[in-house]
């Protein structure tokens, strides 16, 4: 449990801590370019401000390093991204809030996709009136153009592909063109908890280096998805098949979703296998490697997440 007084990894409130805060919401602003990735972290330091110093100074902390970061990105006058930043600092109160009740993975879980996709609708809404476009309009013309650019570039003859390559790689790109706006809403759901998944994994094992091994939420390895979530890909395939039209489309949507949830629970399987064999830390670390190279591996682990709803093959692992 989080503590909100003393005890709990307790650490004074220093000036570094504020610098450090600061600094990691001001990169994105400064070069976006080399640190826009920071965005999707930025749940992780909130969280740890508020379990190291406190609720009551780790958002005096929080939003004095804000306000600094702030300042620098109103000089820079890229105000926008800053604001950007800020769509994660929600998040991160939701995990600690979950960590300080010790609320399941799988609640804190569904509480961040939660509250990061009001946030992030809410920023880009207003983003969109204030801008005077569609954020999702305009991000459908930046992928289809996008395509294109691809395909031009491996089209003309600098490239060197033979005709019969250019011809399946136009195939292939007019096919991405038609279907991605079918599948976008999933893909952009599939993208908030990834980035939920993200930061509750990084959040996880920071909070337990600092107490002493105590993980507010458990082992990865004992991750497990709320049974009743089972009917999720199995609604998405039945639409696949049976639906026509935008009911198909909302099926493969569904069928991104609960494919994301499903690696997420394969790998925590894969984890479990590997620390009940003793499988030795170098091997672990090739095996994850041929694992992210190997494009078959999302579809593998989510289909072993799929099989242990039905076999609880963590559970039987721990019985031998």
């Amino acid at each position: 449990m989080i503590n909100t007084g003393p005890g709990w990894m307790k650490v004074p409130f220093r000036p570094g801590q504020l610098l450090f805060l600061g600094t990691l919401f001001f990169l994105p602003v400064l070069n976006p370019q080399l640190f826009s990735w920071l965005h999707g972290l930025l749940a992780v330091p909130v969280f740890f401000a508020l379990t190291t110093n406190g609720r009551q100074a780790g958002a005096a902390l929080i939003w004095v390093s804000l306000l600094l970061a702030g300042l620098g990105a109103l000089l820079l006058q890229r105000v926008e991204l800053f604001f950007f930043s800020l769509t994660m600092v929600p998040l991160g109160y939701t995990l600690y809030h979950s960590a300080d009740k010790r609320e399941s993975v799988a609640t804190s879980g569904g509480k961040g996709v939660a509250i990061l996709s009001l946030t992030w609708l809410f920023f880009w809404g207003l983003y969109g009136v204030t801008a005077g476009f569609n954020p999702y309009v305009n991000l459908l013309k930046v992928l289809d153009f996008g395509f294109q650019q691809t395909l031009e570039v491996y089209s003309s003859k600098e490239a060197g592909l033979s005709p019969e390559v250019i011809y399946n790689l136009q195939q292939i790109t007019n096919n991405l063109r038609a279907i991605t706006p079918k599948l976008l809403p999933g893909l952009l759901a599939s993208m908030t908890i990834f980035t939920v998944w993200v930061n509750l994994v990084i959040a996880n094992v920071l909070a337990g280096r600092q107490n002493n091994g105590s993980l507010p939420w458990g082992r990865y390895s004992s991750w497990k998805l709320p049974d009743q979530l089972i009917w999720l890909p199995i609604v998405a395939v039945s639409l696949l098949i049976v639906g026509h039209g935008p009911i198909q489309y909302g099926g493969g949507c569904l069928l991104l979703v609960s494919g994301l949830l499903y690696f997420f629970q394969g790998l925590a399987v894969v984890i479990a296998l590997f620390e009940r064999w003793n499988v030795p830390v170098l091997v672990r670390i090739i095996l994850y490697f041929v694992l992210l190279i190997q494009s078959y591996s999302v579809v593998f682990l989510a289909v072993l997440g799929l099989s242990d709803v039905w076999f609880n093959m963590r559970q039987k692992s721990d019985e031998r």
